[in-house]
């Protein structure tokens, strides 16, 4: 309740930084050679009685040849260093003008956001509560994951939001040190306490995504809203996936805005709302939806993905692309201030950190180039849907290089430098693979690993990336796939560990011994 839900558009608009050229980028120049550096010593008294002043004579004959050869081939490295210096600086100048452009994107797209928030328009309306949304953070474990939709006519606003499942309440309620074995044990929570906490949960973060909402919206061009809270759990009856709605609600601004949210109780709260709330949330006990969303009215809708943690506004303006319109739907993407994907007409392309983009497959190659600065093993692990392994076996790496299914193969013996991944082979309960490399020990610095994926069947058939960041890691998640829309994609991360591949292994749930 102490955050303000309003979302200054223009904090968005982040000053351009631009790199400055490094001519160390083309490597150093040898120093040019000095004659001193070739010439023999003189012979001493008794040489030169002996015959020693015309062999001193020959060597330094033999010297000023040397010499003269050192010195062309110094020119010719100078030469080569200039033409490397003035390719660098072509590149470092095409950086810079595409920095400069997306920038100059950038904020004009928040600038229109901006007149047609002001202006009333919904298709802004709809943009700026998908960034608001976007930029509220919740614990970890938490998918942020929504679809809206915005009736102009009636100024209501229809949020159908992801709720976290029920394994988001820890199993143990406090660690207890046991003295005579040396050990700290777990102490159970019992299920009545989970099913209660997991319920708070619910009603919580219902209430939670209408404040927002309302908050935000300064201006009350929402004037009611409905939310469906939904769950993607898998069904303890038939073990398949289930997505139950757990709570539907309906309200307008001036009845929601009198409540003092702070003093409430949840659960009492959404009764008092006249909402439809699960009689046991953590038994997956559905109700039914306030309105269906894919029977309203969708010209004005936005979608996000579940991305497993928490986003920041920023990391909107990158994923929410808009998808396109089809005369079937008609649905369309709000005009937000997104930054839109090149157009997909080159063979190669470069990713920045937070770029995604469709993969066609379904067999993808992925590399580490040979351009390092030092070694790095490629790691893959596939995820479930709360962002951890299923299994150990789901960590591939150099001592377990293949998947049990075939879909994944690492290459490079003990220090697998690339993979194959079939995509149409990936086991179901797989929705994110993370691609890492690491160091063979903590010296060993990774952070500006590149990465090379080949798509041979997509029309932008290699991408690649490498982290803008410089602090040493010893490991590093370079992308990620994921599933969206029925589709895989792609994006790219460079995020460094500096626990190294045994730390990031276990963050992600894989039993490190």
């Amino acid at each position: 309740m102490d955050v303000d839900d309003y979302l200054d558009l223009e904090t968005l608009k982040q000053p351009l930084v631009l790199p400055q050229f490094d001519p160390s980028v083309a490597g150093a120049v040898r120093m040019a050679p000095r004659m001193e550096e070739f010439l023999p010593d003189a012979p001493s008294g008794l040489g030169r009685a002996f015959g020693g002043a015309a062999r001193h004579q020959e060597r330094v004959q033999q010297a000023h040849a040397a010499f003269e050869r050192a010195a062309a081939a110094h020119q010719v490295q100078l030469q080569a260093h200039g033409r490397d210096i003035e390719a660098a600086r072509r590149r470092h100048d095409a950086e810079v003008a595409r920095l400069s452009d997306e920038h100059r994107e950038q904020v004009e797209q928040v600038t229109q956001l901006q007149r047609g928030l002001a202006a009333g328009l919904p298709e802004a309306v709809v943009g700026y509560l998908d960034l608001v949304l976007e930029a509220a953070a919740y614990p970890d474990g938490f998918p942020h994951a929504w679809r809206l939709a915005y009736t102009p006519e009636t100024r209501q606003l229809v949020v159908e939001y992801e709720l976290p499942a029920r394994e988001v309440v820890p199993v143990a309620k406090a660690y207890r040190y046991v003295r005579s074995s040396d050990t700290v044990t777990p102490v159970a929570r019992s299920q009545a306490q989970i099913r209660a906490l997991y319920s708070s949960v619910v009603a919580q973060t219902a209430l939670r995504v209408v404040h927002e909402v309302l908050e935000s919206d300064r201006a009350g061009r929402v004037a009611s809203v409905v939310l469906n809270a939904h769950v993607t759990a898998t069904d303890p009856g038939t073990g398949r996936p289930v997505r139950p709605c757990l709570v539907a609600l309906g309200t307008t601004r001036s009845r929601f805005m009198e409540l003092d949210l702070r003093r409430v109780d949840p659960a009492a709260c959404l009764r008092h709302l006249e909402a439809r709330a699960s009689r046991d949330p953590a038994a997956l006990v559905p109700v039914e939806p306030m309105v269906r969303f894919d029977s309203i009215d969708l010209r004005f809708s936005s979608e996000t993905e579940q991305v497993g943690q928490p986003a920041t506004a920023g990391a909107a303006l990158e994923e929410s692309a808009p998808a396109p319109v089809t005369p079937e739907s008609d649905e369309r993407r709000p005009s937000a201030p997104v930054r839109p994907e090149p157009p997909r007409s080159s063979a190669e392309r470069d990713l920045t950190a937070g770029q995604n983009v469709v993969l066609t497959g379904p067999v993808i190659d992925i590399s580490l180039p040979e351009a390092w600065t030092s070694p790095a093993d490629l790691s893959v692990l596939l995820l479930g849907p709360d962002g951890r392994v299923a299994r150990d076996e789901d960590f591939i790496f150099f001592n377990n290089p293949t998947a049990a299914d075939g879909a994944i193969g690492l290459r490079g013996g003990d220090n697998p430098d690339g993979a194959t991944i079939d995509l149409s082979l990936l086991p179901e309960h797989c929705e994110r693979l993370v691609l890492v490399a690491s160091g063979a020990d903590p010296t060993v610095d990774v952070a500006r690993t590149a990465l090379l994926v080949l798509d041979p069947a997509a029309e932008t058939s290699q991408l690649t990336f490498q982290p803008a960041d410089t602090t040493v890691m010893p490991a590093l998640v370079c992308a990620e796939i994921y599933r969206r829309r029925g589709s895989w994609r792609l994006r790219a991360v460079g995020q460094g560990y500096d626990d190294g591949l045994a730390g990031l292994a276990r963050d992600y749930g894989v039993n490190v011994n």
